[in-house]
């Protein structure tokens, strides 16, 4: 329980710091989810069930898994347990069983959940963004799923207090998704009628309201990645932050990457701005550019992976990138 001592004293901290450097950006450009695509940890995990490795997550009910490219075992990013997959952005992400076979010893709504303290609480009346990505993993499990998603929480859950499965959540996958492969983008808003502090992943809906698809035989459960997890005030930014949207592939061209002290870009179009995001989401530079070609120094930023988007009029160009 050390690393959330840690955390519950630097929580505060971290806040006046985003508050101080980004004063202008606090409502429109910040993501509410601390350590959204996980990279941050306590530890490296060693096995399943360590989500508590994930600086600030939680589990919230039963056992949610941690991922992370610092682990050569059944925890890798790439070699995960339940299925080879690359994280969608990072070197990180969450796994989370979303059904399980309703005559499983178990019992029929066994499902886990991950949670976490919100960086500020939502403010009732004010409209919220938010997404998240997910990809099957196709691994031992067999089953794909509907209903996967986030939900708000005025409480924090834990696996001796676990969060409701109730047939509620503010997003979730409709339809099945049987997709192993590629990371899908699931997003949502509204209105928030609470001032809600906490936010979670995973299946809410009892077996009696979910949907399955077997896709192997001796199929047991519906097994999922999760990454990359947005709450915000800003549409756009909702859209953007992660760096892997991009409207126009190859439209902008970034070297070196990985990055010393600057990268060069080449655009086939004019770009208005550059918007430098760090990992966590937070906006580290901007720049407005009239032209298709420069160099944007970085000397004075910290070693780690970034996101840069290239605007042009309503077109966002997103490239990753690692400083070094």
């Amino acid at each position: 329980m050390k690393w959330i001592l840690i955390y519950s004293l630097m929580r505060p901290f971290i806040t006046f710091l985003l508050v101080l450097f980004n004063l202008p950006l606090v409502e429109a450009q910040i993501n509410l989810v601390p350590n959204p695509s996980f990279e941050d940890t306590v530890f490296c995990p060693l096995g399943l069930d360590q989500m508590n490795a994930a600086i600030g997550w939680s589990a919230y009910r039963e056992s949610p898994d941690y991922y992370n490219s610092c682990n050569q075992f059944s925890t890798s990013v790439p070699n995960a347990n339940f299925g080879f997959q690359f994280a969608n952005s990072g070197s990180a992400f969450m796994g989370v069983i979303a059904f399980h076979k309703n005559n499983s010893p178990v019992g029929n709504n066994y499902r886990e959940f991950a949670g976490i303290e919100l960086v500020t609480p939502l403010q009732v009346g004010t409209k919220y963004y938010f997404s998240f990505f997910t990809v099957l993993a196709e691994r031992y499990t067999g089953f794909a799923s509907n209903n996967l998603g986030l939900r708000f929480f005025n409480n924090q859950y834990s696996l001796s207090n676990p969060a409701p499965i109730d047939n509620f959540s503010h997003l979730k996958i409709d339809s099945i998704l049987t997709d192993s492969i590629n990371w899908h983008k699931i997003s949502g808003s509204f209105i928030a009628d609470s001032n809600y502090q906490y936010v979670s992943i995973g299946n809410f809906y009892d077996y009696l309201n979910c949907d399955t698809l077997i896709i192997t035989t001796f199929a047991t459960t519906a097994y999922y990645y999760v990454d990359d997890i947005c709450v915000t005030t800003d549409s756009l930014y909702n859209i953007t932050w992660t760096g892997l949207q991009n409207v126009i592939p190859n439209e902008v061209q970034i070297w070196p990457n990985p990055v010393q002290d600057y990268f060069q870009f080449k655009s086939i179009h004019k770009i208005d701005e550059i918007n430098i995001f760090d990992s966590r989401g937070r906006l580290i530079s901007n720049k407005k550019i009239n032209s298709s070609e420069g160099r944007i120094d970085l000397g004075i930023i910290s070693d780690g992976i970034y996101f840069a988007t290239f605007g042009k009029e309503k077109t966002i160009s997103v490239h990753k990138f690692h400083k070094f």
